[in-house]
């Protein structure tokens, strides 16, 4: 997840704190994206918006979806953790 898109940011607001209307919360998604409804689509990873998510899935799926995302991110992290803190007990 992040807040913005960078790379649309000029250097001086990339080195400062963001503005309210440059904030959009964004999900990195794989999926199916279409140009319009007669496109087949194809698959890709891209930056998604909160609310294109919201507006293509519907409230429930995407609350679904998002809790899933919570719940293996919070486990990758946690395994992460203690993955460093058992590099650190055998180096000392």
């Amino acid at each position: 997840m992040r807040f913005c898109e960078p790379e649309q940011l000029i250097a001086k607001k990339r080195r400062n704190r963001l503005a309210a209307a440059d904030k959009a919360v964004c999900y990195l998604t794989r999926g199916t994206f279409k140009e319009d409804s007669n496109d087949a689509g194809f698959t890709d990873t891209r930056w998604v918006e909160l609310e294109e998510l919201y507006e293509n899935c519907g409230k429930t799926p995407l609350k679904n979806a998002l809790k899933k995302y919570r719940k293996a991110e919070e486990e990758d992290v946690d395994a992460a953790i203690a993955d460093f803190e058992e590099g650190v007990e055998h180096k000392g």
